[in-house]
């Protein structure tokens, strides 16, 4: 994809360093961990960017994502629902940005009516946050209206080819609150839903008008069932080097080999012109 933008695992961790410190590679903030190691580089990849593109991410919270882009030439107009995490995305632009690089425009804005005017989202992202939201319909219906004719969105989101019917079982308590549904106990606010083959169709496809054009899973039988889900999984946030290796070395080999289920996957939606 030569003249578009992109981010290898490394360079995210050197700029995930560059604008929180040396600490994070002890102990990271904003999960910035294994999952993220994986995302950025592919959505990046499949958002098919440029220097000077704008970029519509939803849901970002507190990700330096959207930081990492602008120091790559790329705007970033953050839409997320919290005022305390937009204020923290306004404060860490004001902070970290350095001459020469594009703009973070942080706004509080809800994913189910998006403050934007219809086709005029030509790049969108949504990176691990959809799945928090009840009302999702919605927001795939928001990503219909705003996005433009041969516009890219690509997202990711909890995979399950049919149920799940537990999540954490044994390590935190989850309680199923619907199909393929949970919430923490104790942490209100803390919805997390898995999707199937037919939920991203109908949810986020169709309502597009849109095709799926690149999709990649992650997080299968090695690094989510032998990491992730399980008690090692109080190693999350500590000493986020591993995490590069496993991004870099047992992501790729697990995809190759392993058949199973994976914890998420990563889709990229083109919608052509005149669609």
């Amino acid at each position: 994809m030569a003249g578009y933008v992109t981010l290898s695992g490394w360079r995210c961790l050197r700029y995930e360093v560059a604008l929180n410190g040396w600490k994070i590679l002890k102990h990271t903030i904003n999960d910035f961990s294994l999952w993220r190691l994986i995302e950025y580089p592919w959505v990046t990849r499949h958002l098919k960017l440029r220097r000077g593109d704008t970029v519509l991410d939803l849901g970002t919270g507190t990700s330096s994502y959207p930081h990492m882009l602008a120091r790559e030439g790329v705007n970033v107009v953050v839409l997320e629902l919290d005022r305390e995490r937009v204020r923290w995305q306004q404060r860490k632009w004001q902070a970290t940005a350095r001459p020469g690089d594009a703009r973070v425009l942080a706004v509080v804005a809800d994913a189910t009516a998006l403050p934007i005017r219809d086709g005029a989202g030509r790049r969108i992202s949504a990176i691990s946050s959809l799945e928090h939201i009840p009302d999702d319909q919605a927001v795939g219906r928001e990503i219909g209206r705003v996005l433009a004719d041969d516009g890219v969105a690509v997202i990711t989101l909890p995979y399950t080819r049919s149920e799940r019917t537990h999540f954490f079982k044994g390590i935190k308590p989850f309680r199923r609150v619907a199909r393929n549904a949970f919430v923490q106990e104790g942490k209100p606010g803390s919805f997390f839903r898995f999707y199937t083959d037919q939920d991203i169709q109908t949810t986020y496809v169709a309502p597009a008008r849109a095709e799926v054009t690149a999709w990649r899973g992650f997080g299968r039988r090695i690094l989510n069932g032998w990491y992730h889900e399980t008690r090692r999984n109080r190693y999350w946030r500590r000493w986020v080097v591993k995490d590069w290796l496993l991004a870099t070395l047992v992501h790729p080999l697990e995809e190759w080999l392993d058949r199973s289920d994976p914890l998420y996957v990563m889709f990229r939606l083109e919608r052509r012109a005149g669609r």
